[in-house]
């Protein structure tokens, strides 16, 4: 048997890097990828690879096309493993010596270091094309491999749910429609036909907090009061009762998935905020998977066993975690979180849910343990402090403090105090004051007011209402949200 050239020629640990860029590879590819005795998508694989070697700017663009396992040569594999490494860990692209150094850390160099100077870097300024090319013959292997599988185990019922495998093969069949469909230009809108008419109104989960397909992290140190406050969020929106300022909202549907405490944790956590509910929850409004024993959504079979889930109960929420138990590699790695992101990524387009996920802050340093601030950002892949719109870290004293700049103000409460008719209650400040006194005014009124109408209501200036109830103030869109809704009711209640 032939060895490979790469395991019985291992780069010595001072070896210089195989290219350098005054003494680029020999041009070996050709722009239209064609006359090639290799499959195209490895030649795409080279050639992206290659690119981002000689123009290594291009790697954001080119990973916002790519899934995390795209590559279908392990070595190409290797190779883009070792730039998303460096691109995460330095913050800045991944330039070829700090690839070299990324491989020869983790012992792939030699693997690798045989194809390294055979990467063809013709036309750097394609990268982004190479990378839709190689993103499309993954979608394709993905599709062959879940119908493939999905269709031999329904053979074999024996070897999974029936149910469960059918819905996987069904999906995998929507997938391939997408991937074989065909696609013109003119399908794609222009600009000018995606801006043309009104302006999308919002569409709100919760007015003024979560829009449908948002993602919020909430993250807190053991024994801050997390499990509950997301408890009393998932409970009291499906009562109809806004879980903050308790203004009546549109009623809507949750879906809890717990994957850490059991059900009789459950029954104590949610038993008595059930009970101050009473008849304004209608019990199909929240529903509770309990899987202690965690997901791994990296897998196709757990991935099939929450989208069927999600699918059924066709939530507006989706409240899952914590995020450490959704997958069984280290949470730390991309290979074991980054696939996690995606899929939820999946179920909110395909679904229509916002989700909030549940994390764990990470661990403070012990170094200088008196005078530390706690870390506020989840445990784990940095790329989860990139993916919500909405960060949020809960302390025990009960301020609520942003990680992640917000994409879009939102109305969430800075203070939360324990105790109440709730277990958390908001903590007023001047501004949270007006606004509540202004809910008010619009109830006793029973239609749309304007500002000036509030501040005669409240015996206030006009210029004070406008600072807390404008555009651009942190209450303007939980106004204007409760301002044109036909609901009524009792804010106090």
């Amino acid at each position: 048997m032939t060895s490979d050239p790469a395991e019985s020629s291992p780069v010595a640990d001072d070896e210089q890097p195989p290219y350098s860029d005054d003494d680029a590879p020999p041009a070996d590819n050709v722009r239209p990828l064609t006359g090639r005795t290799e499959p195209a998508h490895l030649a795409a694989e080279r050639a992206l690879l290659g690119s981002l070697i000689y123009d290594p700017d291009q790697f954001d663009a080119a990973a916002a096309i790519l899934g995390p396992a795209d590559f279908d040569e392990p070595k190409h594999q290797t190779i883009w493993d070792a730039m998303t490494a460096v691109a995460d860990r330095e913050g800045h692209p991944p330039v070829h010596t700090l690839v070299l150094a990324e491989l020869k850390r983790a012992g792939h160099l030699a693997k690798v270091a045989s194809i390294l100077p055979q990467l063809p870097g013709d036309y750097p300024d394609l990268a982004v094309q190479y990378a839709a090319i190689v993103h499309e013959e993954a979608d394709g292997r993905f599709v062959a491999n879940e119908l493939r599988h999905g269709l031999a185990e329904i053979t074999n019922r024996g070897t999974g749910n029936l149910v469960d495998v059918s819905g996987r093969v069904m999906d995998a069949l929507d997938q391939a429609f997408k991937f074989v469909g065909p696609t013109a230009a003119s399908n794609i809108p222009t600009i000018d036909e995606l801006l043309a008419g009104d302006e999308d109104p919002y569409h709100w989960v919760i007015p003024g907090l979560i829009e449908h397909q948002e993602r919020i992290i909430l993250t807190a140190e053991p024994g801050a009061g997390k499990t509950t406050l997301l408890r009393q969020i998932a409970l009291t929106a499906a009562s109809g009762i806004h879980p903050f300022t308790l203004d009546p909202i549109e009623p809507i549907t949750v879906l809890h998935v717990d994957v850490e405490n059991s059900r009789r944790q459950n029954r104590r956590l949610y038993g008595a905020m059930r009970t101050k509910a009473g008849k304004d929850l209608k019990p199909e409004n929240l529903r509770i998977e309990i899987r202690i024993e965690g997901l791994d959504l990296t897998t196709g079979e757990d991935q099939a066993w929450l989208n069927h889930r999600v699918k059924t109960v066709k939530p507006d929420l989706l409240l899952i975690g914590p995020i450490y138990k959704l997958a069984n590699g280290d949470p730390i790695e991309e290979k074991s979180s980054k696939p996690v992101a995606m899929f939820l990524d999946r179920l909110r387009a395909d679904h229509d849910c916002a989700i909030i996920l549940e994390g764990h802050s990470a661990k403070a340093p012990v170094t200088d343990a008196k005078n530390r601030k706690p870390p506020q950002e989840p445990y784990g892949w940095s790329g989860w402090m990139r993916w919500p719109e909405i960060g949020i870290w809960l302390a025990k004293e009960g301020d609520l403090k942003h990680w992640r700049g917000a994409r879009e103000e939102r109305s969430w409460p800075t203070h939360l105090r324990r105790g109440g008719h709730w277990p958390w209650t908001p903590e007023l400040d001047g501004s949270d004051q007006v606004y509540k006194d202004a809910r008010q005014a619009r109830i006793k009124a029973g239609h749309r007011i304007t500002i000036r109408e509030v501040a005669d209501a409240l015996n206030t200036p006009t210029t004070s209402i406008q600072r807390v109830l404008g555009t651009g103030s942190r209450h303007a869109l939980a106004w204007t949200a409760f301002n044109e809704s036909t609901l009524q009711g009792d804010a106090t209640k």
